[in-house]
């Protein structure tokens, strides 16, 4: 984006809006710094966009460099075009080569018929994204090879990026069923034929999902223990997300979206469309859960014009996003003493896997729980059966007639 013509006026308005959002005098300085450096570029004739500007100081710097005159560079930029502060959940792309970038424009050519032929079928845009990017990734391996168009795509080609050196793959079943998307959608795109040939040179991956990760019993009570201990290292908030997440089992990007109108106080319900699924989902609010939810909004919540329930405790305000419920929920397994080794899960997704499992446990019927969970589908329950041990017990074997050594087991 062009640098805008009037940039004094533009300096104001920005520090001013900054000051009644109530940043710290520190960033304000910060930006006042930078406000200097883009007009002494601009005068100078170097410098005739935020990109340029980017370059000419950050773009060779360390990464912590990059990311700082990334973020400055791009909140001037989106207030430049918007009159609005970013608020911290916008990131900027200013001086980012994505991996899209560097690919041919062939191939970008095809990725983007992609994108916008499934969204003229209504293809959810979360499914787009998976299958692009896995259209991305395979495209940045086959032009490492030097192939830079899909006629060159050759049966070795595809197995060398799918497969190692072994034979063996070294892709999931999931990323070659998106290639297997992409390809389909393309086919009026590409000369005929085209795109088949190059779908049968698609080794056979078996979907394999992996079992998911759960909390034992011994963890869930620790956990227990500090969401109901109203510790002083526990604000009401994060409180409030945790028990969210192990009784309704809302997904985190719901809970960071939960509205204050959401909340039916009147019938104790909680009343959303799920952002994965877009489906509606009414859930109950227990007393357990609304009363910690109200003492946060009462006693807790800043004053402020957002609709979302859960925001941030300190200026400048903004409403949460899923990456803030990840850390809230390492801030509670923290304090809980629970999976502090490095590699160990910690997000909100392990709650709901609770609740599932819990339930599952308590003979409740996997069509009710899908529908607590607000599953798109009822064979998403499935994963959970992995760690159903209350019903797996009952279909385990003897082994009192198979011989073995004594020690064997111990």
């Amino acid at each position: 984006m062009q640098i805008n013509n009037n940039l004094n006026k533009l300096r104001d308005e920005m520090l001013n809006a900054h000051l009644l959002a109530g940043y710290s005098s520190h960033t304000i300085k910060r930006f006042k710094e930078v406000f200097k450096r883009i007009d002494r570029d601009v005068q100078s004739g170097n410098c005739a966009s935020y990109e340029d500007v980017f370059w000419k100081h950050y773009g060779d710097k360390s990464k912590a460099v990059e990311r700082g005159g990334r973020w400055v560079l791009g909140a001037i930029e989106y207030f430049d075009a918007s009159g609005k502060l970013p608020g911290g959940v916008r990131r900027s792309k200013i001086g980012k080569v994505t991996k899209f970038d560097l690919l041919s424009e062939e191939f970008k050519s095809l990725l983007n018929y992609y994108k916008k032929t499934e969204a003229k079928r209504g293809i959810k845009a979360s499914t787009i994204n998976v299958c692009f990017y896995g259209g991305v990734s395979f495209f940045t391996a086959l032009q490492s090879g030097g192939i830079t168009e899909p006629s060159q795509i050759t049966a070795k080609s595809v197995i060398d990026v799918l497969t190692d050196a072994d034979g063996k793959p070294c892709k999931s079943g999931s990323y070659r069923k998106n290639l297997l998307s992409l390809f389909h959608a393309c086919r009026d795109f590409l000369p005929s034929g085209v795109c088949d040939r190059i779908i049968g040179f698609l080794p056979e991956i078996p979907c394999v999902r992996k079992n998911i990760q759960y909390l034992t019993e011994e963890e869930i009570l620790k956990v227990k223990d500090t969401l109901f201990d109203e510790q002083p290292n526990l604000t009401k908030r994060d409180r409030t997300i945790g028990l969210l997440a192990m009784y309704t089992g809302l997904r985190s990007c719901d809970i960071a979206g939960l509205l204050l109108e959401d909340i039916d106080w009147i019938h104790d319900t909680i009343s959303i469309t799920q952002q994965k699924t877009g489906k509606p989902l009414t859930l109950p609010l227990s007393a357990t859960v609304g009363n910690t939810l109200y003492d946060y909004i009462h006693d807790e919540r800043p004053a402020v014009s957002i609709h979302e329930v859960f925001v941030t405790l300190r200026s400048p305000f903004r409403r949460i996003v899923s990456g803030d419920c990840c850390n809230i929920a390492t801030v509670i397994m923290k304090q809980a003493g629970i999976r502090t080794n490095k590699g160990d899960r910690r997000g909100l997704h392990l709650f709901r896997h609770h609740l599932a499992t819990g339930m599952l446990a308590h003979e409740v019927p996997a069509t009710i729980i899908s529908e607590v969970l607000g599953h798109a589908s009822p064979n998403s329950i499935q994963a959970y059966l992995s760690a159903d041990f209350t019903h797996l017990k009952a279909c385990s074997l003897s082994i009192e007639q198979f011989p073995l050594r004594e020690g064997v087991l111990r």
